[in-house]
């Protein structure tokens, strides 16, 4: 009965931080699912994203500035037939938001975009991102890269259109990822 018991207070610890996670970010708690780390987090988002979405187009948008993580994914994906556009940023480190806009197209599954650069601490306009998105095309999904930004900056997933979203604090990765339409 004992393993049972350890169980059931560890699957209790797991709801416990779900709940944590889910009020700060103004989610639900079964939105929230742990991974192992960020790149476990970035592939599970970005990859399943696009192979969930492939009927619709296989067009994506990222930065050129990305984690690693992020544009090995995204290699990956253009050997799977995706074709990828990868946005410059200005000497700041930041993406234009109008060349976001103007990279949207009919086809375009999925944006990517990191919150805050992990090496030059770049932070990137995602709240103007995600209405830029959706303007220019609603089903077009939004996964932030939010890492090196939760508990740091204010990050609202539902508010800035954003349907994936990595966090990490280092001791406890987590994946925000909306799970119903």
């Amino acid at each position: 009965a004992l393993p049972i018991l350890k169980g059931v207070e560890a699957e209790n610890y797991i709801n416990d931080a779900k709940k944590k996670i889910a009020k700060t970010l103004r989610v639900q708690d079964k939105e929230i699912l742990f991974t192992s780390g960020g790149t476990e987090s970035n592939n599970t988002a970005i990859i399943g994203a696009a192979m969930a979405n492939k009927r619709s187009g296989r067009h994506i948008i990222t930065s050129s500035v990305e984690h690693a993580s992020v544009l090995s994914v995204m290699q990956f994906l253009e050997e799977q037939g995706f074709e990828i556009t990868y946005l410059p940023v200005n000497h700041d480190g930041v993406i234009s938001v109008e060349e976001l806009k103007n990279a949207v197209r009919e086809d375009t599954i999925l944006v990517s975009l990191m919150h805050v650069n992990n090496e030059i601490g770049a932070v990137m306009p995602i709240e103007e991102a995600g209405a830029a998105i959706k303007e220019k095309n609603p089903a077009t999904l939004f996964h932030v890269d939010a890492i090196q930004s939760y508990g740091k900056l204010e990050i609202r997933p539902k508010r800035n259109q954003i349907r994936t979203q990595d966090e990490e604090t280092h001791s406890k990765p987590h994946n925000y990822m909306e799970i119903a339409q």
